[in-house]
């Protein structure tokens, strides 16, 4: 007979693991899974990634279509001519059909110096103008 070596020394089995087919093919499978995990993961945050920058997107779209809708309620009104009819109002015209009234304040009243009495028609429309503009006689 042969003599043999204890296998076990104090409770300690010292037995090579042996690689079997079963034990491949189970870490293969747990290295797939792992794999399959960490696509599933990167997809949750590019679909989240996405969604986020899509509902910018759409928010930044329609602030863009109320811009345009405005441009084209000018482009609109320019060529129907009510802009220039705008604008020229703006800057004091008024239609010659129009009847036109000016809402301005007084001007102080000032009294008439007490050593000239003003006469009526002595100078013409100039003489008026001059004391218009300089409020000499």
């Amino acid at each position: 007979m042969r003599p043999r070596r204890a296998s076990a020394s104090n409770g300690i089995v010292n037995k090579r693991v042996r690689l079997s087919h079963e034990t491949v093919v189970l870490g293969l499978v747990g290295v797939m899974a792992l794999w399959m995990v960490g696509s599933l993961v990167q997809e949750i945050s590019l679909n989240r990634s996405l969604s986020h920058q899509a509902s910018a997107l759409r928010e930044q779209n329609a602030s863009l279509q109320a811009t345009n809708d405005g441009y084209r309620r000018d482009i609109t009104a320019v060529s129907s001519g009510a802009a220039a009819e705008e604008e020229a109002r703006r800057d004091g015209y008024a239609r010659g059909d129009e009847k036109l009234y000016i809402i301005a304040t007084p001007p102080p009243s000032t009294p008439a110096p007490a050593g000239k009495a003003r006469s009526g028609g002595d100078g013409g429309p100039l003489a008026g103008l001059w004391h218009l503009l300089t409020g000499m006689p």
